[in-house]
Order: structure tokens, then C-alpha cells, then sequence
């Protein structure tokens, strides 16, 4: 077929070459032309296709049918995958899930830093989930009819859903009792690792977080975010923490409810945690003074105000953490950070896309990224957690 009369709808048949970020497939028509397929195909894969989307310099499309399957793809456990589509890497063993994630994320580095810093990258590492399935102790669910449901991938009516693979169990088993007499729409639920308790966005009840390594618990409500794996966020933690010194005074920026600020609290170290949320900001303070820190402070602050630099420039800190939303930091925390007392920043990041842009103003500036690691949270979708140490050069 000549590209000329491709349009919307058309059906292919292509060989995917490559994952790029997101976990779309990578094919090109015999010209070379780039086509982008929905995730859940595979490298090696043959695959009929359907375009969604014509662009000038390439095609979105998505899978209908796996023509050549990869070697290693299985059946899904899941029995709303082909509908639901939020365990798109299911099809695969999760070894072969965290290779290609990780090669995701070592090509998207190479693409967007090499001109900005040639090859001067270290190795990437990457760290499994210690559990596959049933990790998540927070989630959101579609309630229709009071029945728990997930969106269908293709549109049309929600699907019900009585148990999701990646809630962890004691949520599973509560989900339906959450959704029962609520109004149809999206809810967020949450449960506690320790107690295995259960609430709704807005129910009056504060869910326990143990931070085992640590001696202490972080609480939290339903509607103030927290790192769904929690047993993965616990190394996560422990990581990024043994990469500052005790000594220093750090400043902790989105900090939310505190994931980072108490454990370093814990050691001693003096924490400045800011946050733009209100309700985050409120619920740290409440912990920190539970916990007797009053070596961690919790500060509202918008982070691209120059507010928030005369703040940290007064604190003289001497190591940053960075855990901006998936939209990343901006350009202005740049300038937030153009600090002389600073030694270290570590970057943890949910979108490598958006910190390379991120970074790239620091890597100019003296700025050398010396340690990058990946921590995969969300086993069977396409998202990682990539933390980048960075001191100066």
C-alpha cells in the first residue's frame, strides 16, 4: 500500500523493532516511516495494526491481533487484560518486563543527554519488586452501580472488576464494601501495610506506613499520596537516604507527606521539607511533631517562586532531594537550586523524559550525574522509578 493513502483506520501488518518510553512499540513502514503502537507488543513481534493517528512524521496506531508472539509471551492471569489495559507488560515473565523497561530507560537517557554531555553516563542498575502481583496499597477504582469497576481501554461502559491482581490482598478484599453506596465516578482507596485497615478519599482515619528500617510509622489519610508499592518504596527509601550524609542539612522538595524528610529525620539529619500541597504540608507537620523532630520543618512553598530560594539560600543546604509530580520540576527549579552550599542532589523521577529536560540545565552548570538507578515499583505495566545522584563535577 503506498503511504499515500494511509489514513485513520487502516489496517497493517508490522515487526516491532523497539520499546520506546511509555512502553509503545516501535515499527517503521518500508520507507522508514515510525510507527507508534499502543503497549503491551513486543520486540520480535509481528502484530496487525489498525492507525489511529496520521502525523507527518509518523503513525500512532493500535494492536489488534499478535500475528508472531514473542518467545517468552504468556497468557495474561489477569481475565480483563485485553479490556482493561493497565497491566500491559503482563504478558510477559517479569524478568523480561524489567530488561526491557530498563533498556527503555538507558536509550531515552542516551537520545535526550548525549548531546549535553557526550558519553559521560554511568551504568544504569536496576532493582526488582520484591512482589509482582498484589503490591499496591492504594489505587483508584470506577464505581458504577456501587460495583467496583476499571474503564475499559476501548471506551464504553466500566468493567466490573471485584478483584484487581495488583491491590494487594487485604485492599482486594475490602474494595467492594469501599465502593458499596458510593455515587458513580472515580474514588481513591487506601490500606495500611500494617494494620491491613481500609478507608476512602476523605474518610476521617489516618493508615499506618512502617518505615521498618527506620523504627517508625508515617501516617497519612486515604486522599494524601504515598508510594503505592510500599514494599518497594521502603528500598527506594533506604537508597536514597545512604547517599546523604548524616551531617548535612537537606531540604526535601515535594516532600509530600514526609516519604523522605522523617527517615532522614530519623538519623538526625536536619530536614527543610516544602511542599505546594496544603493538606501534604499539614499531615507532615502532624508527624514530625508525633515523632518529637523538631529538626524537620515542613514548609508550604511554591517552588518556582523566588520564595522558595531565599528560603533554601538562608538553610545553606548542603543536599537536595527532588521528587517532582510526572509533569516534572520545570525549568525554573534551575534557578531555584543555583545554591553554593550545595553539594549533592538526588532525583527521583516517575518520568525520564521529563527529568532529562530537567537536568540538562545542571549538567551545563558543573552539575555530574554519578549514580542512576532504577527501582521498578509497577511490575506488569510499563512505569519505573529512576533516581539520578548528581554532584558537582
Amino acid at each position: 500500500m503506498s503511504e499515500d493513502h494511509i489514513s485513520t483506520g487502516i489496517a497493517l501488518e508490522l515487526t516491532v523493532q523497539d520499546l520506546v518510553w511509555r512502553g509503545r512499540g516501535l515499527a517503521r513502514l518500508d520507507s522508514g516511516r515510525v510507527v507508534l503502537i499502543d503497549p503491551g507488543v513486543f520486540p520480535g513481534e509481528k502484530v496487525r495494526v489498525q492507525v489511529t493517528k496520521v502525523k507527518p512524521d509518523y503513525l500512532e496506531a493500535k494492536w489488534s491481533e499478535i500475528v508472531v508472539p514473542h518467545p517468552k509471551r504468556r497468557p495474561h492471569p489477569c481475565p480483563l487484560a485485553d479490556r482493561c489495559g493497565g497491566c500491559r507488560f503482563g504478558w510477559l515473565p517479569h524478568r523480561q518486563q524489567l530488561e526491557l523497561k530498563t533498556e527503555v530507560v538507558k536509550n531515552e537517557l542516551h537520545r535526550a543527554l548525549s548531546p549535553t554531555i557526550g558519553s559521560d553516563l554511568p551504568p544504569v542498575q536496576a532493582e526488582s519488586s520484591p512482589k509482582k502481583w498484589r503490591y499496591r496499597w492504594r489505587g483508584q477504582m470506577h464505581v458504577n452501580q456501587g460495583q467496583p469497576c476499571m474503564m475499559s481501554l476501548r471506551g464504553g461502559d466500566p468493567l466490573p472488576c471485584p478483584d484487581c491482581l495488583l491491590l494487594a490482598r487485604p485492599l482486594s478484599l475490602q474494595v467492594a464494601q469501599l465502593c458499596a453506596g458510593m455515587e458513580d465516578g472515580r474514588i481513591s482507596l487506601a490500606a495500611s501495610p500494617k494494620t491491613q485497615r481500609a478507608a476512602r478519599a476523605g474518610d476521617p482515619v489516618l493508615l499506618d506506613l512502617p518505615l521498618s528500617a527506620y523504627g517508625l510509622d508515617i501516617q497519612v489519610p486515604a486522599d494524601v499520596f504515598f508510594q503505592a508499592n510500599w514494599a518497594g518504596n521502603q528500598a527506594l527509601v533506604d537508597f536514597v537516604c545512604s547517599h546523604i550524609d548524616s551531617a548535612w542539612k537537606v531540604a526535601d522538595l515535594y516532600a509530600g507527606a514526609g516519604n523522605f524528610a522523617l527517615a532522614l529525620g530519623q538519623g538526625g539529619n536536619r530536614v527543610l521539607a516544602m511542599e505546594n500541597d496544603s493538606r501534604a504540608v499539614q499531615v507532615g507537620e502532624d508527624n514530625a511533631r508525633r515523632l518529637g523532630f523538631d529538626h524537620v520543618r515542613f514548609v508550604r512553598r511554591n517552588l518556582a517562586r523566588e520564595s522558595a530560594r531565599r528560603r533554601l539560600q538562608q538553610e545553606e543546604v548542603q543536599a537536595v532531594i527532588v521528587d517532582p509530580p510526572r509533569t516534572g520540576a520545570g525549568k525554573k527549579l534551575a534557578q531555584t537550586l543555583d545554591l553554593s552550599s550545595l553539594h549533592r542532589m538526588i532525583w527521583v523521577s516517575c518520568d525520564v523524559v521529563n527529568t532529562c529536560r530537567d537536568l540538562k540545565p545542571f549538567l551545563t552548570r558543573g552539575w555530574k550525574i554519578s549514580r542512576i538507578k532504577i527501582y521498578d515499583l509497577f511490575p506488569q505495566t510499563w512505569h519505573v522509578e529512576t533516581v539520578f545522584i548528581l554532584d558537582r563535577a
